[in-house]
């Protein structure tokens, strides 16, 4: 630090960092690299100015059309299903008051939607999970259009739920939108760049052990990673992204291991 002062090089403390998170599929995420993120939420401190929730935030596997009849937690019922879910208040346990809180909805959230439309008799339908979880009380905002719908990080990149598949979602996503991006949806992580334009897929942090994840094999999920992102934005609203994976429930952040 004293040489860099001695050089005129100013150090200046990073604020503006932001936590952009996808796919956690609550109640079945994983809950070991769920609480670690807690603990870098805690560390982080009043340096985390944002929080992304880029989508498949809840599973609601309850109101699965797919799955019906095959996968299913028997018995699971959307009521049971959300009375599962405790990250939003596990989120407010950690987070400062002043950052700032966004919440896109990914295709999972959006079987809600889809259920409005066909009334389904064997299900009751209930508030939305937005409304069960006041979310814009909490103070997100929240939007509705997962194929549509994203926010802008600084003055370039683009975080979505998303909804490419296959073997190189970045590259195929990056072709297409001709912007920068970071998004989830495939599970699987990935960066692709073209010229000073990178798309980022960030994995997921569903527990792939679980029942709701019966619907894919082994082979698939050999695939996923378990993954989220951390993006600073500079005074100039160029972003710098540092995807994070985990590797046997385990992640390193400026040279802390997280995790067990």
């Amino acid at each position: 630090m004293y040489f860099l002062r001695k050089v005129g090089i100013v150090v200046k403390s990073i604020s503006n960092m932001n936590l952009v998170m996808g796919c956690v599929h609550a109640p079945f995420h994983n809950k070991v690299v769920w609480n670690a993120i807690l603990q870098l939420v805690v560390d982080l401190g009043k340096h985390l100015q944002g929080i992304y929730l880029i989508g498949d935030i809840m599973d609601l596997n309850s109101l699965s059309f797919h799955e019906r009849g095959k996968y299913p937690l028997e018995g699971l019922t959307i009521q049971k299903e959300y009375k599962m879910i405790k990250i939003f208040d596990e989120l407010d346990s950690v987070l400062g008051k002043n950052v700032q809180k966004k919440f896109v909805y990914g295709n999972h959230e959006a079987r809600y939607l889809r259920h409005q439309e066909i009334p389904d008799n064997d299900k009751i339908i209930i508030e939305s999970p937005e409304e069960r979880f006041y979310l814009r009380e909490r103070g997100y905002e929240v939007k509705t259009r997962w194929k549509d719908d994203y926010y802008t990080l600084g003055n370039h990149l683009e975080v979505f739920h998303g909804e490419l598949l296959g073997v190189n979602p970045a590259k195929r996503q990056l072709d297409k939108l001709k912007r920068s991006c970071m998004f989830a949806h495939s599970h699987r992580a990935g960066t692709h760049f073209d010229g000073n334009m990178a798309a980022y897929n960030i994995g997921c942090l569903a527990d792939f052990n679980a029942p709701a994840f019966n619907y894919s094999s082994r082979l698939i999920k050999r695939n996923w990673m378990t993954g989220f992102a951390l993006v600073t934005i500079d005074d100039k609203g160029f972003y710098y992204a540092q995807p994070i994976t985990a590797y046997n429930n385990i992640f390193y952040y400026n040279g802390k291991k997280y995790g067990k």
